[in-house]
């Protein structure tokens, strides 16, 4: 999918959001916080990876318009800090590096946006599924890079690297699906554990043409557990 679909598709929930709080039958409101693993897709046979780590902290609004029965429907917006590990290899064998290491730590701003359901269960229980979207900004990191061998004169040298908009690219687009149960509930506040899944799907790194082994189409993806401590506002 396109950068412009997934701007286009971002935008309007937004405009959908103004109107639904308006008439919303239910606003929640949370807080939440977590982690869990995160890697890498390539379409680069010189390019392999390992799991590593990512974190997740930000706020969730939660818009309900529709009921069917026990289920009520609407609209989530987001806005969330996101870091994500990585640990890559690129094979340099032609340029006589050998393997390339890079441990590389992004940092950025997730703007989601997504179709929201909340099924009440017995006990005072509900499950809450989100499906949808994101735009995430990059707002800067740094690597660390490894050589089997250091090549001087090319410029591969082993160090700690910035990762910037010459290297990654500013706006990465993807897909967001969440699955939370709200289990503590006191008063307006309710505790939810929950699995949150972020699958990029647009090219998120910079090709550099004359670096032939750069030039691909680099993805990332993370699958994190989070706490969300939710306040039902009515």
């Amino acid at each position: 999918m396109s950068k412009r679909l997934f701007v286009l598709f971002l935008a309007m929930m937004v405009f959908l959001g103004i109107p639904m709080v308006v008439g919303a039958l239910g606003l929640d409101v949370s807080v939440q916080a977590g982690g869990g693993m995160a890697m890498g897709t390539s379409d680069s046979d010189l390019k392999t990876g390992k799991l590593r780590w990512s974190a997740d902290a930000g706020l969730a609004f939660d818009v309900y318009a529709f009921e069917l029965g026990s289920l009520s429907l609407g609209l989530y917006l987001g806005a969330d800090y996101v870091m994500l590990n990585y640990y890559g290899i690129t094979d340099l064998t032609t340029y006589g590096a050998g393997d390339r290491v890079g441990e590389p730590r992004y940092n950025y701003l997730f703007i989601p946006a997504a179709v929201v359901g909340n099924l009440s269960l017995k006990a005072d229980k509900s499950v809450t599924v989100r499906i949808g979207g994101f735009a995430a900004y990059f707002l800067g990191g740094k690597t660390d890079v490894t050589y089997d061998t250091e090549v001087p004169l090319a410029g591969l040298i082993n160090g700690e690297y910035d990762l910037d908009d010459t290297n990654t690219e500013q706006w990465m687009y993807g897909i967001r699906a969440y699955a939370g149960v709200d289990l503590f509930t006191k008063g307006k506040i309710t505790i939810s554990p929950g699995i949150q899944f972020d699958m990029g799907l647009t090219d998120a790194t910079v090709d550099i043409p004359l670096f032939p082994p750069d030039v691909s189409k680099d993805t990332f993806w993370a699958l994190n557990a989070i706490v969300s401590v939710k306040y039902g506002v009515f």
